[in-house]
């Protein structure tokens, strides 16, 4: 995969901007000829640092153009927070279990109880 640098990007999104809307308003609020714009966009100009980080922020907004390393970068450089504190670190510790002392008997089998039928008068079958 080949690396495009900013000063490409920048091309390609003038170049985009060029064949589409009036660029002569861009280039005005940018501090630059229409000419110079035009020609940036076809790859026959190159642009000073200054006015490319301009461009930059005129056509990209929330984006920085970093000239040293002619990159594209996010305007606020937010640091990381946490989300929380961290709760304590929770060790288990080994515990002696004793059956039947404390804890009772514990669960015992369920045994299933016969159904107690009863006959009602007049009819043929019981309750259930």
């Amino acid at each position: 995969m080949t690396e495009i640098t900013g000063t490409e990007l920048l091309r390609q999104v003038a170049a985009a901007r060029v064949e589409k809307i009036d660029y002569a308003r861009l280039a005005k609020d940018v501090g630059i000829a229409p000419d110079d714009l035009f020609e940036f966009a076809q790859d026959r100009k190159n642009l000073p640092a200054d006015t490319l980080c301009r461009l930059t922020t005129e056509m990209m907004q929330g984006t920085r153009f970093y000239p040293d390393r002619d990159l594209l970068g996010p305007v606020a450089q937010v640091e990381a927070k946490p989300l929380g504190i961290r709760p304590p670190r929770c060790e288990a510790k080994p515990q002696n279990w004793k059956v039947g002392e404390m804890q009772g008997p514990g669960p015992q089998p369920l045994v299933p109880q016969p159904l107690k039928t009863t006959k009602r008068a007049g009819w043929l079958g019981g309750w259930v």
